[in-house]
C-alpha cells in the first residue's frame, strides 16, 4: 500500500514563512475581487472578454509598511533578539517598480507546501483567485502537480472546506487558459517557463486564435487576470528571455520560493541552510570518503587548477615525473598539445596522454587517448576497483540503515516501519541500463555478499533483482542518454512522481535507485538515506544540488515525519576526501546564501562511540536522582477567564499605534472604433485613505478561527479594551496585533494555572541501557567521567559548555543527558527537557535538578513560542514532583537552586 503523507499544519517556521507574504497586503481585505475587461491584448487593443481575475488598490506606501512591518518582525539570532531581515539584506523600495518579493528555505523543509497554504489564504483573506506557478523544468512542474494533488484534501480539511481547480498549460491544449481566466473560484495554473519563452510552443502562446479563443492567445487570458505569480525556485527564471516571458504575464505581483533566490527583491523570511540544519528541520549530512592512494605504475594525473588567459588556457596538474631523487609528485603546467610522456620524463605510462583541450568553462581537462579529468578530480578516482568499492560501500550504509530502523522499530523507538532508499549518481546510462553493464552486474554481486553478512540475518531484505532500477530515458538498446527536457524524458519524470508515495512502502521492494541527470533537479525523496556519486569527472551537479535530492525528514508507514536525530542522517558516498567534499559545500552554500556551514558537516569514517557504563545505574546517585524524576504525569488544564480577559486587555492597550492603508485612485479613458475598445488616455487621481465606509470583515469570527476561546470571551475582550476605535483604521492589522495579544495573555494564563498529578507511571531506568545507541556521529560529543557513558551527545555550543561545565564541578558528583524518549506532556505537544543533575548542598543536603539550556536566558526571545510555552509546562510538571527546574545560558547560575 502507498504511504498516505500526513502533513503537520502547525510547524512555527512554515506558518512564518506563509504570514510574512500574507501579511504584505493587510488592508486589502475590503475590497471586491470580480470582473475584469481592462488588460489590453498583445496587439495593444482593449480585452474584451468576460474574465474573473485580481485586483491590488493598495497604495505603495501602504505595502511599503506592511512589508516593513514584515521585515521589522523580532527573532531570535544566535540566541539574541533581532529582525526577521535585517538592514544589509533589504532593497530599496521602489514605488514604481513591480512587486517582488522572496521567501528563502532550504531545501527539504517544504517550500512547496508553504507556497500552496501561502495561495489558500491569500484567497480567503484577499479574494484573489487566480494564481500562476512558474516552474523551470519539467521535473519540477511533474514535482509540483504532485504535491498540488497530494495536498488538495489538506487544505479542504484545514480550510474548511476549500477547493481549487489545477491546471497545467499544455501548448497543445491552448483553450484550457480560458477555463482559468473565467472561472469564478480559486485557480492554479502551472507553467513551465519553457512553454512561454522561446519555443514551438511560445509561438502557439501567443498566437490568437479565432476557433477557440475568439481572437486571442492564450497569453492575453493570464495576463487579464493580473494573476498572482508564483516563482518556484527563480534562481532557474533568471535569464533576460525568461525575465521578459514573465513580465508578459502582467502578474499582480510576484513571489519566489528557492534556497538560493536571486538578488533584487524584496525578502519578506529566511530559513538559511544552517537555520535547518540547527533546528533539525532536515537530515544531517554525513560524508564517507572513498579515496585511492596513488600508485607509481599507473598514470596519475590530479588536475588542480585551470587558468584561462588571453592567449592560451592553462591547467596545472600534479603527475608523478622521473627525477634525480626518483619518481616524484610534480606539479606541473599544461598546455594544448602537450604530451605528458615527455613530460614526466618519458615514463611509459604517461605513454598516448596528449593534452585535446582545455576547457575553461567548465574547468575540465580533455585528453586524446578519451579521458576527461575536472578540476579537483584525478585518473585514481575513475578506475573499476574504486567504483566498485563505492558500490559495496553504498550497499553497507543502506543495510546499516535498514538494521538501524529494525532496532528502533523494535524498541518503539519510533512508532512505525520506515524503508530506505539509496541514489547512485552515474557517469554514463550504458554503465547501467543493458543487462550486462558494469554498475548492474557489480551491484547485483555486492548486494548477495553483504547480504550473506550474519550481522544482516535478522533483517527480511528483497531479492536482488527487485531492489534496483534505474531513472533515466533510454533507447532501445538501453544506452542512450537524452537531455532531461525532452518528451521522452517527462514521459520518465511523470512516473517517477506519481509513484512517490509506493516508493515509500515497505511492501514495494524497490531500495535503490540509478540517475543519471533526471534527478538532479525537482526530484527528493524524504526517505533517500544515502547518496552514491560514481560520475567519473566533476560533476556538473553541485554538491548542494546532490545532497538536496535526500535532505528532506523521511516518512514513516503511518505517514509520519521521523523527528530522531539518530535516523535522519543523510549519507553521501563520496571519491574525495572529506576535506575536500566538506570544503566544497561550506563554499557553495557560504556563497549562495551568505550563511557559513563550518563545523556542520559529519565525517562518517570518524564515528564515535558511546560507552554505556552499567555500573553507573547501580549506583545510589543514580538512583536517587531517577527516582526523583522519572514518575509520569497528567495535566489538567485550570485557568479563570476574567483574569485571560484582563490580562488580554491589558496587553491590547499596549499595542503600537495602527496606521490607516492608503488606496491607489485612477481613471482609464477607452475609445471604441473601428479597432475596437481601446484604452487611449489613463491619469493617476494620487492616494486616498480608508475610511469608515468601507466593508468591515467579521473581526469576531476571524478571531474565534484562529484562537482556542468561545465568541463571548472574545467579544468580552474587544467590548472592555480601549482600542476597539482601531478596528476602523485598518482591520487587518487591528486583527493580527489582537490575535497576538489575546494569544499570549492566554498561553500566560494557561502555564500559570496548569496542574500536573503523578500517575502510576515512571519511565523505567532499564531503557537507558535497552535503548542505548552504541555509537554516534554527532558533530559535538563531550567526553566526560560523570555520567551513564563515557561521551554526551550534544545539540549546541550551549550544551557542550554546560556538560563540560557540570563534569568539572567538585559539587556534582552524576549528571545526564535526558534521552529523547524522556518527554513531558503538555497542551503544546511533548517536552524533552535537557538535563538532570545531582549538586551537593553547603550544608549536606543533596539537590535534585533539572535544566533546560538555550541560547538566551530570556523566555520571551525564543525563535518559537511555542518553546517558551512549552518549557513553562515543564516547569510545572516537575514543580508537582518536588524537583528544582530552570532555563537559562549561564552554567554559574544554572547551577544554583532556583
Amino acid at each position: 500500500m502507498p504511504v498516505e503523507f500526513k502533513f503537520d499544519a502547525n510547524q512555527p517556521f512554515q506558518r512564518d514563512a506563509i504570514d510574512s507574504i500574507v501579511n504584505l497586503f493587510s488592508g486589502q481585505e475590503g475590497l471586491e475581487q470580480g470582473l475584469t475587461t481592462g488588460e489590453l491584448d498583445a496587439e495593444g487593443v482593449l480585452f474584451t472578454e468576460l474574465v474573473f481575475g485580481n485586483s491590488l488598490a493598495l497604495a505603495s506606501e501602504t505595502i511599503h509598511k506592511n512589508l516593513r512591518r514584515v521585515q521589522d518582525r523580532k527573532v531570535e539570532v544566535d540566541g539574541a533578539a533581532g529582525t526577521a531581515i535585517p538592514d544589509s539584506q533589504r532593497q530599496d523600495f521602489d514605488a514604481d517598480a513591480p512587486l517582488h518579493f522572496t521567501v528563502e528555505m532550504e531545501t527539504g523543509t517544504g517550500k512547496t507546501y508553504v507556497y500552496v497554504r501561502t495561495i489558500a489564504e491569500l484567497h480567503l483573506r484577499y479574494g484573489f483567485r487566480k494564481f500562476v506557478i512558474v516552474v523551470p523544468s519539467i521535473a519540477i512542474k511533474e514535482g509540483t502537480v504532485n504535491s498540488l494533488r497530494q495536498l488538495r484534501e489538506h487544505i479542504h480539511d484545514l480550510y474548511n472546506g476549500l477547493q481549487y481547480d489545477v491546471q497545467v498549460y499544455d501548448g497543445k491544449a491552448p483553450t484550457r487558459v480560458r477555463q482559468f481566466a473565467t472561472s469564478t473560484h480559486l485557480q492554479i495554473l502551472i507553467v513551465n517557463i519553457a512553454g512561454i519563452t522561446g519555443t514551438a510552443e511560445n509561438r502557439i502562446f501567443h498566437r490568437p486564435s479565432m476557433d477557440d479563443l475568439h481572437g486571442h492567445a492564450p497569453v492575453d487570458f493570464i495576463r487579464a487576470c493580473r494573476p498572482v505569480l508564483i516563482m518556484d525556485e527563480p534562481q532557474s527564471l533568471k535569464g533576460d528571455v525568461q525575465i521578459a516571458g514573465i513580465e508578459e504575464l502582467h502578474p499582480l505581483f510576484r513571489v519566489g520560493y528557492s534556497a538560493t533566490p536571486p538578488p533584487g527583491s524584496h525578502i519578506t523570511y529566511r530559513l538559511t541552510p544552517v537555520d535547518a540544519y540547527n533546528q533539525r528541520l532536515v537530515k544531517r549530512i554525513g560524508v564517507l570518503s572513498i579515496t585511492k592512494d596513488s600508485d607509481l605504475n599507473e598514470a596519475f594525473i590530479e588536475v588542480t587548477k585551470v587558468t584561462p588567459k588571453v592567449t592560451d588556457v592553462t591547467a596545472t596538474v600534479v603527475i608523478h615525473k622521473a627525477t634525480r631523487q626518483g619518481t616524484q609528485a610534480t606539479k606541473v603546467t599544461l598546455h594544448k598539445g602537450v604530451n605528458l610522456f615527455e613530460l614526466s620524463g618519458n615514463r611509459d605510462v604517461y605513454e598516448g596522454w596528449v593534452v585535446e583541450d582545455i576547457h575553461a568553462d567548465v574547468g575540465l581537462v580533455e585528453f586524446t587517448n578519451g579521458t576527461k579529468i575536472a578540476v579537483n578530480a584525478s585518473t585514481s578516482e575513475a578506475d573499476d576497483q574504486h567504483l566498485r568499492l563505492m558500490v559495496r560501500s553504498a550497499i553497507e550504509a543502506h543495510f546499516d540503515k535498514e538494521l538501524q530502523l529494525h532496532r528502533y522499530k523494535a524498541f518503539d523507538l519510533i512508532p512505525a516501519g520506515m524503508k530506505p532508499l539509496t541514489l547512485f549518481f552515474i557517469e554514463r546510462v550504458a554503465h547501467y541500463a543493458p543487462l550486462d553493464a558494469k554498475l548492474r552486474i557489480w551491484f547485483e554481486e555486492e548486494y548477495e555478499a553483504v547480504r550473506a553478512n550474519g550481522k544482516y540475518q535478522i533483517l527480511d531484505m528483497p531479492d536482488v533483482s527487485k531492489v534496483h532500477a534505474g531513472y533515466f530515458a533510454q533507447s532501445r538498446d538501453g544506452a542512450k542518454d537524452v537531455k532531461s527536457d525532452s518528451a521522452e524524458a517527462a514521459a520518465v519524470y511523470e512516473l517517477i512522481m506519481e509513484k512517490k508515495q509506493e516508493l515509500l512502502s515497505c511492501e514495494v521492494p524497490l531500495r535503490f535507485i540509478f540517475s543519471h541527470s533526471a534527478l538532479a533537479e525537482g526530484w527528493d525523496n524524504p526517505n533517500v538515506f544515502t547518496i552514491c556519486h560514481l560520475q567519473e569527472g566533476k560533476s556538473t551537479m553541485r554538491k548542494r544540488q546532490q545532497v538536496g535530492r535526500g535532505l528532506r525528514l523521511p516518512l514513516m508507514e503511518n505517514g509520519e515525519r521521523c523527528h530522531v536525530e539518530e535516523v535522519n542522517l543523510l549519507t553521501v558516498i563520496a571519491k574525495e576526501t572529506f576535506a575536500n567534499f566538506a570544503m566544497e559545500l561550506q563554499k557553495e552554500i557560504e556563497q549562495e546564501t551568505g550563511s557559513s556551514f563550518k563545523g556542520q558537516i559529519i565525517d562518517l569514517t570518524k564515528k564515535k562511540s558511546l560507552l554505556l557504563k552499567e555500573d553507573m545505574l547501580t549506583t545510589p546517585e543514580f538512583i536517587d536522582l531517577w527516582n526523583k524524576i522519572s514518575p509520569r504525569t497528567d495535566y489538567l488544564l485550570q485557568f479563570d477567564t476574567d483574569d485571560v480577559v484582563n490580562a488580554a486587555i491589558g496587553r491590547i492597550s499596549k499595542m503600537e499605534a495602527i496606521e490607516p492603508p492608503k488606496f491607489r485612485k485612477a481613471k482609464q479613458v477607452v475609445a471604441m472604433d473601428a479597432q475596437g475598445l481601446r484604452g487611449i488616455d489613463g491619469s493617476d487621481l494620487g492616494e486616498i485613505e480608508a475610511n469608515s465606509a468601507r466593508r468591515m470583515p467579521d473581526v469576531v469570527g476571524d478571531l474565534s478561527r484562529r484562537l482556542p476561546l468561545s465568541r463571548a470571551t472574545i467579544v468580552r475582550i474587544l467590548t472592555n479594551c480601549s482600542r476597539l476605535k482601531d478596528v476602523r483604521i485598518n482591520p487587518a492589522v487591528f486583527i493580527d496585533q489582537v490575535a497576538d495579544a489575546i494569544s499570549q495573555a492566554l498561553y500566560e494564563e494557561v502555564s500559570d494555572g496548569i496542574i500536573y498529578t503523578p500517575n502510576s507511571g515512571s519511565w523505567p531506568a532499564a531503557w537507558i541501557k535497552e535503548k542505548h545507541q552504541s555509537e554516534t556521529v554527532s558533530p559535538r560529543v563531550v567526553a566526560v567521567t560523570k555520567s551513564v557513558t563515557d561521551h554526551v551527545v550534544c545539540d549546541s555550543a550551549v550544551e557542550e559548555t554546560f556538560a563540560k561545565f557540570l563534569d568539572a564541578r567538585s559539587d556534582v558528583p552524576f549528571f545526564l543527558k535526558l534521552p529523547d524518549w524522556f518527554k513531558v506532556p503538555t497542551p503544546l505537544g511533548n517536552y524533552n527537557p535537557d538535563w538532570a543533575f545531582i549538586r551537593e548542598g553547603d550544608n549536606g543536603s543533596t539537590l535534585h535538578l533539572v535544566r533546560e539550556t538555550k541560547g538566551g536566558a530570556d523566555i520571551a526571545k525564543l525563535q518559537w513560542e511555542s518553546e517558551g510555552w512549552k518549557i513553562k509546562f515543564g516547569q510545572a510538571h516537575f514543580d508537582a514532583l518536588g524537583v528544582d527546574f530552570a532555563f537559562g545560558n549561564d552554567p554559574e547560575v544554572l547551577i544554583e537552586e532556583s
